[in-house]
């Protein structure tokens, strides 16, 4: 529940474009892999168990993350990341302008935090 504040150790902002959001615009479910991203995730391929949740609000949801090269299997092009994640509840309500918070916490779970504006 994030009614409480997160004690992140690295973290990166994202403004949710509406591709990125909304399902009427994409059912990609992927965010594109800005460099505060890659601070976070590395430059490998990474799966990973993530807790989405809304800024002051109980609702929450425990789903996998996969960092990876959209590009991987073309060396001949340079590298595109992107941060696939499963669908969920707290992604399901995001519109374009929303933030989402990427962190890191001290126990090492990755927490996306969904702020609507």
């Amino acid at each position: 529940m994030t009614i409480r504040a997160l004690s992140l150790e690295s973290s990166s902002l994202k403004t949710l474009t509406a591709v990125e959001a909304e399902v009427n615009r994409s059912n990609q479910h992927e965010l594109q892999g800005v460099n505060s991203l890659r601070n976070i995730f590395g430059m490998g391929r990474n799966t990973v168990n993530a807790i989405f949740s809304q800024r002051g609000s109980s609702l929450e949801c425990r789903v996998q993350l996969t960092w990876y090269d959209s590009r991987e299997n073309n060396p001949n092009r340079s590298s595109e990341y992107r941060l696939y994640f499963q669908s969920n509840t707290v992604m399901d309500i995001a519109k374009a302008g929303d933030d989402l918070l990427i962190g890191v916490t001290r126990q090492g779970q990755i927490h996306c935090e969904l702020i609507s504006r």
